[in-house]
């Protein structure tokens, strides 16, 4: 009884096993698209291609694609609610809408969310 609990131990252990290389993610280089977007859509301005190099360890960067995602990043956050809503939380003005089209109609916006919400903080 104890040598064929044994061999069925050993092979229920061995039926657990993890391959370990099963899950190893593959390396596809950078998205600059989603870099340009995410760096617009967080409030930061353009960065300059040797910043992008150091912070993704890429020296290929492809300036045109970062660009293009900024610039689509750019309009959906450089919008009268949005930065209205950003003042209301209490966030400075975002680097990426200096230089949209209406920078100031945006930042007048932006002005009124930021008194907006000093005003309800102070009544809170």
């Amino acid at each position: 009884m104890r040598p064929i609990f044994t061999v069925l131990l050993a092979l229920f252990l061995t039926a657990c096993q993890i391959n370990p290389y099963t899950f190893q993610p593959d390396w596809t280089g950078t998205d600059w698209f989603t870099v340009g977007k995410e760096d617009a859509m967080n409030g930061a301005s353009v960065k300059s291609n040797e910043t992008l190099a150091d912070n993704f360890n890429e020296h290929d960067v492809d300036r045109s694609e970062y660009l293009r995602g900024y610039n689509d990043g750019q309009k959906r956050i450089c919008t009268e609610d949005f930065v209205y809503a950003w003042g209301l939380s209490g966030k400075i003005f975002p680097a990426s809408c200096d230089t949209a089209e209406n920078t100031e109609g945006l930042r007048q916006s932006w002005q009124k969310g930021m008194d907006e919400g000093t005003r309800a903080s102070r009544l809170n």
